[in-house]
């Protein structure tokens, strides 16, 4: 309610009065209420008015109305001029505030105008329930509570994740029961959670209200994992894999089992992305179908487990896989050589030899062979010998200490060196020894005199008797060549094999030290700890001097080489190389040079080149970094560049690019793609070498 007096100089005498009601029950199905709106005219003593005809104007919720009521009013009276009813509709949330203006304009007599407004706030009309985000798993019942306004109200529930939507139910009141399907999971291939809508309805009666919407997180329950049939192995060695045809039997350090995983497959949707099989407590895995775990460096039973890896990131069970690894190891062989017989002329060898059984089910699947070959120790060739000695066993692993006589004679005048091989199906191993001549305290030749043997050598004192001296034995290990020279390697040996003690040069060795301005040619030292050990220290220099260095093996494997820092070029780097600079061009694939500053260890490179041929190449450059100017890691220049060969203003596009790699050991490799030509390429940056100096 709301009053008002008019204007002109008797208006004070008089009132406008303004009321509003909400009139009856609300239209919930209908969203609406009615307002009652009534408008009065109340005077004082002094007031009174007869026979005029007022315009009335009213207006409510954006709408409008105009009325001609007559007015006829005493002092101190009340007079009804506006009476109506109107029917008003809600907010789609069911609030409402309605605008009502009431102007009233009797302009006579000394009475003017009134108006009178006011916001009418309708009580809230019940609209459509509401619902929260919620969370569940797949294949579990989660309850969905619904938050409804009018407890006669029903709702529709439905869901929509991803492509796949459907009903949950219907008539549904306050809450119901939902078990989500496990087949939404094919909406989520990648993931093991995601997320998409529930959506209520809200009817009174069969009429719609309105709808509701939240957020719905559904997870992939564990229970939903790849799978796999089983895992088989199969022998990945083709020579052993002839020799052994029993399921899941394999041969220690001889085998490669290969595994495959059989009916790998995702679960709704998924698909299989990984693999894994290990050898339980032996620290060897497979991560690829039909990989191989190398040689087995183990016997007997072991379990292999398996499982598969879906785009989820699940895990399936495993599935294990009994295995038996036969010891193996490889042949061995030993034997000393006899003279006997009346004349001394036959040899006879006393035979260790073994190798592994490799028993299956009691039978023994490898054979043994053994074979000898002579010569004279003066000579060159080797003669087969076929003799007792030799031979073939299939049911023997073994001998010991066992004798037998090579066939033919054996001059007592001569040495002879014996070497015998005793082979598996898989590998062999070989041995050799010697015999002198036959035993004398001394001898006499007409050009040559013998201790303890018959004298093979001309001109030459020969003796199989051990020197001492000041009762101390006299070295026997030849160090140099007779003439005191260095002992020559052949060409392009491998200095890994060089392990016997003594001096040695040789030319283009395999595994020599490198560097700036050396020769081929090295001369080499070898001091060794003691025999079979695996301790070995090797020295070099080259021809020229220009390089010193040295390095060890330990247990049986070679370290790097390690350079000598020679004093005066220390010296040179310390005084004059730290600020010196070096200037070099290094050339690059396809007239790509870089133009290179060194200042101490550090160098710095600048691209400025042209691209004139739209094409794609990639690869590794037929030029290198040389020595004195590479990186001592992998560095990478990607260029910006220019079209019109630099004279253009406009950058490249993303179509096209170069990158060069330039590597520690010299090499370039390099990714280029140009689509339009000429392009103007540029770059430069700065690295560390631990190369020597350039050369001036």
């Amino acid at each position: 309610m709301a009053t008002a007096t008019f204007s002109g100089s008797y208006g004070h005498n008089m009132t406008l009065e303004l009321r509003a009601e909400r009139s009856g029950e609300p239209n919930i199905a209908g969203n609406s209420s009615n307002v009652h709106v009534t408008g009065y005219l109340h005077t004082n003593g002094y007031a009174s008015m007869w026979g005029v005809t007022s315009d009335v104007t009213i207006t409510i919720n954006g709408g409008g109305a105009i009325e001609h009521p007559a007015i006829n009013i005493g002092t101190n009276s009340t007079q009804k001029i506006f009476d109506h009813t109107y029917t008003i509709g809600h907010n789609n949330d069911g609030t409402k505030t309605v605008g009502i203006k009431l102007s009233v304009g009797l302009n006579t007599g000394g009475y003017g105008s009134a108006m009178v407004a006011f916001d009418f706030r309708l009580p809230d009309i019940p609209r459509a329930s509401s619902v929260s985000d919620m969370t569940g798993t797949l294949g579990s019942a989660m309850t969905i509570n619904i938050n409804r306004k009018v407890s006669s109200f029903t709702h529709t529930v439905k869901y929509n994740f991803g492509a796949l939507n459907g009903t949950i139910a219907t008539g549904v009141g306050a809450s119901v029961s939902w078990t989500p399907p496990l087949n939404l999971a094919t909406a989520m291939p990648n993931k093991t959670s995601d997320w998409g809508n529930i959506t209520v309805d809200t009817y009174n009666g069969s009429t719609k209200i309105g709808s509701a919407t939240c957020r719905l997180t559904l997870n992939v329950p564990d229970s939903i994992k790849p799978t796999f049939t089983d895992v088989t192995l199969a022998e990945g060695n083709s020579v052993v894999g002839n020799v052994f045809t029993q399921e899941n039997t394999f041969v220690e350090v001889l085998s490669q089992p290969t595994v495959t995983f059989n009916g790998a497959d995702g679960a709704y949707n998924s698909t299989v992305t990984g693999y894994k099989a290990e050898i339980v407590g032996k620290n060897m895995t497979v991560t690829d179908n039909g990989g191989s775990f190398g040689l087995l460096k183990f016997n007997g039973t072991a379990t292999v487990r398996a499982s598969v890896q879906d785009s989820r990131g699940r895990w399936s069970d495993s599935k294990e896989v009994e295995i038996e690894v036969i010891e193996y190891s490889a042949p061995l062989i030993g034997f000393t050589l006899v003279r006997s017989g009346a004349d001394k002329t036959t040899l006879t060898v006393i035979r260790t030899v073994r190798i592994s059984p490799l028993m299956v089910g009691g039978v023994q699947k490898n054979k043994m062979t053994l074979n000898f070959k002579t010569r004279p120790l003066t000579g060159t060739e080797y003669t087969a010998n076929n003799g007792s000695a030799s031979g073939v066993w299939t049911t023997q692993s073994e001998l010991v200490n066992s004798n037998a006589n090579l066939s033919g004679t054996f001059s007592g005048a001569q040495s002879w060196e014996v070497v015998g091989t005793v082979s598996d199906l898989f590998t062999s191993a070989s041995h050799s020894d010697s015999i002198g001549t036959e035993v004398v305290h001394t001898a006499k030749a007409p050009t040559a005199f013998g201790f303890g043997k018959i004298p093979e050598h001309t001109n030459a004192v020969d003796s199989d008797w051990q020197y001492y001296f000041n009762n101390k034995p006299i070295q026997h290990h030849q160090l140099t060549a007779n003439n005191g020279t260095a002992i020559k390697l052949a060409d392009g040996s491998d200095l890994n094999n060089a392990t016997e003690p003594g001096f040695y040069n040789g030319n283009n060795l395999l595994h020599a030290p490198t560097g700036s301005g050396a020769h081929s040619w090295r001369y080499i030292r070898v001091t060794k700890h003691t025999n079979n050990n695996g301790f070995v220290l090797q020295e070099a220099i080259d021809f020229y001097g220009a390089i010193s260095a040295f390095r060890v093996q330990a247990g049986g494997q070679w370290n790097d080489w390690k350079y000598y820092a020679i004093q005066n070029s220390v010296a040179e780097f310390t005084a004059v190389n730290q600020t010196k600079v070096y200037s070099a061009t290094l050339a690059g694939p396809y007239g790509l040079a870089l133009q290179a500053r060194r200042v101490g260890n550090l160098v710095s490179v600048t691209l400025y080149s042209t691209i004139t041929s739209t094409d794609s190449r990639s690869g590794t450059a037929s030029e290198t970094i040389p020595v004195g100017w590479r990186p001592c890691k992998t560095e990478v220049i990607v260029s910006a560049g220019f079209a019109g060969g630099g004279t253009g203003t406009q950058m490249w596009t993303g179509e096209s690019f170069c990158r060069l790699f330039y590597k520690t050991n010299g090499q370039i490799d390099f990714t280029i793609r140009a689509t339009a030509k000429p392009l103007g390429v540029y770059a430069s940056t700065t690295w560390i070498t631990t190369d020597p100096f350039p050369s001036e």
